[in-house]
């Protein structure tokens, strides 16, 4: 076994080799300056929760998403937000013991990201800078750690004089492992060419069309997708049986005006391949990846994801209750993938999200279908749950994510309808968390987590709290 393990890393350093010799930037991009290095320092941190600067999510932060990165913060930490939600961060205070957080809001222009605003504004740069100097460094924390990331962490060095720390990925390797595209080739080059559903690339609308079309005459369901987007937001799921008989020129314009609803701008390619049938599984890989330096990737919970609708929209996670040897199984490959990630100037957070198909009842087949090289629905709260019980390994959690159209409920009316299954601070039993605001322009933004000793219990914990909540939200007039 350990021979074999060795082979296998040995086969995954040369993939890693391959990659860097067709592009080096992939690590170069590390060099932001003496006074910025990747990893943990001194001081406190900066956690920037933005989603805008994923393909398709300019719109999100209606949906106060980006507030759920404050619940990684600790006593002195800031959180940099478009913006503030009071009834929030009372909350965070008040149950949770937030007290010594502060809140920073940049401009709010919808145009540009919040790592961004905040290096072009010289009264927050001061601010961060004086920080870091009275405290030693900073270390920033972003939701997704892009060259906006870097270069605020490069501007806050020139102005204070401090090394400043920046835990996540190079620029360029955020890029590459959030496309699906290039992560669908990378798993086929650590797996084998099966390791993934049969997935090509289009580089124009009639070849999407053409594709689409090709796919679909052996395909029950075909899949469109755009690469770099996130949360099925950029998905397109049709019937193979609808491609057959479609003329290509009206299947051209339907993909178009489509991906136009969405909010896609031509870009391309855009990715067409097998929507996986008889999937009994969608299990969820969550990993932590060290400086090669350090250590081995290490794999710290295996979930299941809870989808809804067509484009499989996430909506929720829970741990996986696969059997051992399957969740074995996608431990190996998972580990086998981020080890090149890891070569290739990777750090931090990261999950794999994969489908398991029923060959045949007896025989399990894996198939990886994407990398969120990021923080994000289940790994913010599996680490705030691990926090909330210190010593306890990791406990049973589920989590659910979704916006319930109507009345809007705010995060005050959360905690009065919830009170008594909200987790307070320093309570090491069971209870909710209140993950992000939950105001919303359309309703409600339901987001929870709950914490239990059993999977059983947070569920129930959870369907308790839905239920609440559907009654309050449809009794309102």
């Amino acid at each position: 076994m350990i021979d074999d393990q060795q082979t296998k890393n040995f086969e995954c350093d040369l993939i890693a080799q391959d990659y860097l010799g067709d592009e080096p930037a992939l690590v170069s991009s590390l060099d932001f300056g003496p006074l910025v290095a990747q990893g943990c320092g001194p001081g406190p941190s900066v956690l920037i929760g933005d989603q805008s600067e994923i393909s398709l999510l300019n719109s999100v932060t209606a949906a106060r998403l980006d507030h759920r990165m404050a619940l990684l913060a600790r006593s002195g930490d800031i959180v940099l937000v478009r913006h503030r939600e009071a009834g929030f961060e009372a909350y965070l205070a008040d149950c949770l013991g937030f007290h010594d957080v502060t809140f920073m809001q940049v401009d709010s222009d919808p145009l540009r990201p919040v790592a961004q605003q905040a290096r072009l504004s010289q009264p927050m740069l001061d601010a961060l800078a004086q920080t870091a100097r009275e405290r030693g460094g900073l270390t920033l924390k972003a939701y997704l750690t892009t060259g906006n990331v870097w270069r605020l962490a490069q501007a806050i060095g020139d102005v204070s004089g401090v090394r400043i720390h920046v835990c996540g990925p190079s620029p360029r390797i955020t890029l590459r492992a959030n496309d699906k595209l290039w992560f669908n080739q990378l798993a086929q080059k650590v797996i084998g060419t099966n390791a993934t559903p049969p997935t090509l690339a289009a580089y124009g609308p009639a070849a999407a069309a053409g594709l689409a079309r090709r796919i679909g005459r052996a395909a029950g369901q075909v899949i469109i997708k755009v690469p770099d987007s996130a949360g099925s937001v950029g998905n397109i799921r049709l019937e193979g049986a609808l491609l057959r008989a479609m003329p290509l020129q009206d299947l051209r314009q339907l993909l178009l005006d489509q991906l136009h609803r969405m909010g896609w701008r031509d870009c391309y390619p855009i990715l067409v391949g097998v929507w996986d049938e008889n999937v009994s599984h969608s299990p969820s890989v969550q990993l932590w990846i060290p400086h090669r330096s350090n250590s081995a990737p290490q794999v710290e919970g295996i979930f299941e994801q809870r989808v809804r609708g067509e484009t499989a929209a996430f909506i929720g996670a829970a741990r996986s209750e696969l059997p051992a040897s399957l969740k074995e199984q996608l431990g190996i490959e998972a580990r086998a993938i981020a080890r090149v990630l890891q070569n290739l100037g990777y750090f931090g957070c990261c999950s794999l999200d994969a489908v398991i198909c029923k060959a045949s009842p007896r025989v399990d087949v894996i198939h990886w279908i994407e990398c969120n090289g990021r923080w994000g629905g289940v790994s913010i709260p599996m680490l705030v749950a691990s926090r909330l019980r210190p010593g306890n390994g990791l406990p049973a959690i589920a989590i659910v994510q979704e916006v319930r159209r109507g009345d809007m409920l705010r995060t005050q009316d959360f905690r009065r309808l919830l009170a008594d299954l909200l987790l307070p601070h320093g309570n090491n039993g069971e209870g909710l968390v209140i993950l992000s605001p939950s105001e919303h322009q359309r309703g409600a933004s339901v987001n929870l987590l709950a914490v239990a000793v059993t999977q059983r219990g947070a569920d129930d914990l959870l369907a308790q709290a839905m239920q609440r909540l559907a009654v309050a939200h449809t009794g309102r007039g």
